[in-house]
């Protein structure tokens, strides 16, 4: 059985973001504000929503991540991927 690419690639993005979170705290970061979108990771990871993965791992690794307040995603209000927000072509 071959492994779906998606997958993969989700789980390739979320551990670097592990990563990066892991380096941030030994630099002295608060990574707790974090942990939300991390469990949010591991509960699509879970589901197979690979693409809310890739995400919310990007989210995680974007700067400033460990320090901002998290926002809880419901799946209600917010925007889809091809809404075109935060697009700038």
């Amino acid at each position: 059985m071959v492994p779906d690419p998606m997958m993969l690639e989700a789980l390739k993005r979320v551990a670097a973001a592990l990563k990066l979170l892991k380096q941030a705290k030994r630099r002295g970061v608060d990574v707790k504000p974090a942990r939300p979108l991390v469990k949010q990771c591991a509960r699509a990871l879970k589901s197979k929503d690979y693409a809310s993965a890739i995400r919310l791992a990007e989210e995680v690794a974007s700067p400033g991540a460990a320090t901002r307040t998290s926002r809880t995603r419901t799946g209600s209000g917010s925007s889809s991927p091809n809404s075109g927000e935060g697009r700038t072509d």
